[in-house]
């Protein structure tokens, strides 16, 4: 198990918040688009020195664009975020395969859009597969809660699309703020997911740092244990207060730290 951050981090530059990350304890950070229009030994020299690795970053967010333009464009995308991801030594790209309702400027008549999509983006991500395996690099899909997006929103959907592509370079990311929201038990919904858990967000029911709400962590890494998960659990959350940031991302640590190693597989 390794501890990191997408948000919120203290600072301004890559450099100030990875100096954050390594003086309040935490090991690695994931990175947005915000970042990615640099190169990646930029973003390499402001971490050097400073201990902090790069968890994953994200892909191309455009898979199922409505715009067939904008779609055609996303996979190349993915190819280069891939090298990227791996000239920076993090294990995944994340994708998220659309946000809000699914649209498609190019639906054929009597197709749903939902169907339609699953299809395009079993195309997709066959096409990337090999990309993935060459490079030794994962491609994470992240379910959504149903306010964010009404395509994919629990972990089974996200299995049902990996099992139709069959490479095990494809990845489920397991949100523990929107697995609460769709999930029945996000412990059972684990398990059912198995080995194709790669990657964790951790926020609490109310999106703030863990420890802020009321989720149950512990019945959650008891199943990430059960499945042999041992890789990162990254924060993405916002924080009780803008003050004393520091302090609440240490008690965060710690919580995380605590929970998982009285967790039990």
């Amino acid at each position: 198990m390794k501890l990191g951050i997408r948000g919120p981090i203290p600072g301004s530059t890559l450099r100030e918040r990875a100096e954050s990350l390594r003086r309040t304890g935490y090991s690695g950070i994931e990175l947005g688009g915000e970042y990615l229009s640099r190169t990646a030994d930029d973003l390499l020299g402001e971490l050097d020195g400073t201990g902090i690795e790069v968890t994953a970053i994200v892909g191309s967010i455009a898979l199922l664009a409505a715009d067939p333009k904008a779609r055609a464009s996303a996979v190349p995308t993915d190819r280069e975020r891939v090298v990227m991801a791996k000239r920076l030594g993090a294990e995944s790209i994340i994708e998220v395969p659309v946000f809000g309702q699914p649209k498609f400027d190019d639906l054929p008549d009597g197709t749903s859009a939902h169907a339609y999509g699953t299809d395009l983006l079993v195309a997709q991500l066959s096409e990337l597969a090999p990309d993935l395996e060459k490079h030794g690099v994962d491609l994470i899909l992240e379910p959504l809660n149903r306010y964010e997006t009404r395509f994919m929103n629990r972990l089974e959907q996200a299995v049902e699309v990996i099992d139709r592509v069959g490479s095990g370079r494809i990845k489920i990311l397991a949100d523990f703020f929107h697995m609460q929201i769709e999930e029945r038990a996000i412990a059972d919904s684990i398990r059912r997911a198995g080995a194709r858990v790669g990657y964790v967000h951790l926020a609490d029911s109310n999106r703030l740092q863990p420890g802020a709400g009321h989720t149950d962590f512990r019945a959650g890494f008891d199943a990430l244990k059960s499945v042999g998960y041992d890789g990162w659990l990254t924060i993405e959350s916002g924080l009780v207060s803008p003050y004393h940031q520091d302090e609440q991302l240490v008690a965060a640590r710690e919580l995380i730290s605590a929970t998982w190693a009285s967790a039990s597989s």
